[in-house]
């Protein structure tokens, strides 16, 4: 009994920390193409949003991308967080995914104002007709 709660308390803490950095997630399209980037931010407590609209400008500051997007004819700012976005993910970002004139699906917490998202899942969009 002596030996046991010890025992407990070192693999409580080896799980600890054998847990992993949160990182986000990317889709590819069969030609290696990234369509979608999910797994941006951690819980929040504000309102989400979930828009689509076409990528007016896009600025990259750091490790904090900020992409106008224009839906339904009124613009959106969205700040795209890149501290859980693996290196290779982030090389081809912006060449893919993230690019002026491409149409995107953004959902993201829309905390304060309601006209900025800080996005937690971005999906490209090849189509919004309905068939």
């Amino acid at each position: 009994m002596k030996i046991l709660l010890p025992l407990i308390l070192i693999l409580a803490a080896i799980s600890a920390f054998g847990q992993g950095a949160q990182v986000a997630s990317t889709t590819r399209a069969s030609n290696g193409q990234v369509i979608s980037l999910t797994n941006m931010l951690g819980l929040n407590d504000c309102p989400t949003r979930i828009l689509v609209g076409k990528v007016k400008d896009v600025a990259v500051n750091g490790n904090v991308a900020r992409v106008g997007l224009r839906s339904n004819k009124e613009p959106v700012n969205v700040e795209v967080l890149l501290d859980r976005v693996v290196a290779d993910d982030r090389a081809v970002l912006f060449k893919d995914l993230i690019k002026k004139g491409f149409i995107l699906r953004i959902a993201g917490y829309a905390c304060g104002s309601s006209d900025k998202i800080s996005a937690f899942t971005i999906d490209r969009v090849y189509s919004t007709k309905s068939k």
